[in-house]
């Protein structure tokens, strides 16, 4: 009987909070979609799309008719809240529905960027000093330059070039930029200034590290950081002056020390089949220290993740072969 996939994926929805240019970063789950469908076809699997839209009885009901035996998970959120994201899983494992990708616990912990430091904290893994703030309180204990940018939002949205900040006018400002326009606390973090990576990391039980992306910033001046401008706004001057360079050019030693950290990290925080880890070397003391943690990453062709397959010369259906293998063989594991 012929393996039946289905496509579980949020459909842009205005931000129920934010910018209005928020709205591109929302526009690229069609793009996954896309190459997900082309990955499927090509390995002459039948598939069905399972659009989320504001009533998830409805797709509960679509779900039960066609009887998935897999799902590929593409779900950012549900009704234009990114933080709803992990109750899409969770909605699956109660179905008892095999999905591919983190668990519901992984992508809320990672969701709330405090909480996720906090992880990397308690496991030893360096991690840029923070405070989560509200407007009215004063940092505590933090050096500037500081970067300041929402606590639960991916994408790079809310951060642009006036999140770096030197002086506590700067920083007061931008905190309650974050309290009032994006409804939640700000994340304020120490900069790193230094070399960025992205570390693309594909398995479970002896995940492998695909070929690492350096960010080239083409900026004389900081920050150097990879703001949401920088992703998504094309005709910008961040858009033209942010590169990536995959693979990265490294020296042995640190390509080792960059592996062991992503490696440390993923596991810290229970990533499960692929993910990306976000890393800065800092100049002055060659500590690597992880940014962020993305479970279920941007998988659209333009992204890192798909830079870093091209690269290991992964052709994407293989991929997508691969984690829906992960899925399956979870299937079989569990207690009926």
């Amino acid at each position: 009987m012929a393996l039946k996939v289905g496509i579980l994926f949020n459909l842009p929805a205005k931000p129920r909070w934010g910018e209005e240019i928020d709205y591109l970063a929302e526009e690229e789950i069609l793009d996954q979609v896309n190459a997900v469908q082309d990955a499927l076809t090509k390995l002459g699997l039948h598939y069905q799309l399972f659009p989320l839209k504001d009533d998830i009885e409805e797709i509960i009901r679509a779900l039960k008719v066609y009887r998935p035996d897999v799902i590929v998970n593409l779900a950012e959120g549900f009704m234009g809240k990114s933080s709803l994201e992990m109750h899409v899983p969770s909605v699956l494992e109660i179905l008892r529905i095999p999905y591919t990708g983190s668990t519901p616990l992984t992508l809320g912990l990672c969701q709330d960027k405090g909480l996720a430091k906090a992880v990397l904290k308690a496991n030893g893994i360096p991690t840029p000093k923070y405070q989560v703030m509200e407007k009215n309180e004063s940092p505590r204990g933090l050096r500037f330059p500081l970067i300041v940018k929402p606590l639960r939002e991916d994408a790079s949205i809310g951060i642009s070039r006036r999140s770096f900040v030197k002086n506590i006018a700067g920083l007061e400002k931008q905190v309650k930029y974050i309290n009032d326009v994006y409804n939640q606390p700000a994340l304020v973090e120490e900069y790193i200034s230094g070399r960025e990576f992205n570390v693309s990391i594909l398995g479970n039980e002896e995940p492998i590290v695909l070929p690492i992306s350096e960010i080239i910033f083409e900026f004389e001046e900081e920050p150097k950081i990879a703001d949401y401008a920088a992703k998504w706004l094309r005709d910008s001057d961040e858009y033209s002056r942010t590169k990536s360079l995959c693979p990265a050019e490294l020296s042995n030693d640190l390509r080792d020390r960059v592996v062991e950290t992503a490696l440390k990290a993923y596991r810290a925080l229970g990533c499960r089949d692929y993910a990306r880890i976000d890393m800065r070397l800092q100049d002055e003391t060659g500590i690597i220290y992880v940014l962020e943690v993305n479970p279920n990453p941007d998988l659209s062709p333009e992204a890192g993740f798909a830079r870093s397959l091209r690269a290991a010369k992964i052709p994407f259906e293989k991929f997508i072969e691969r984690i829906i293998y992960f899925a399956l063989s979870r299937a079989d594991k569990r207690p009926h």
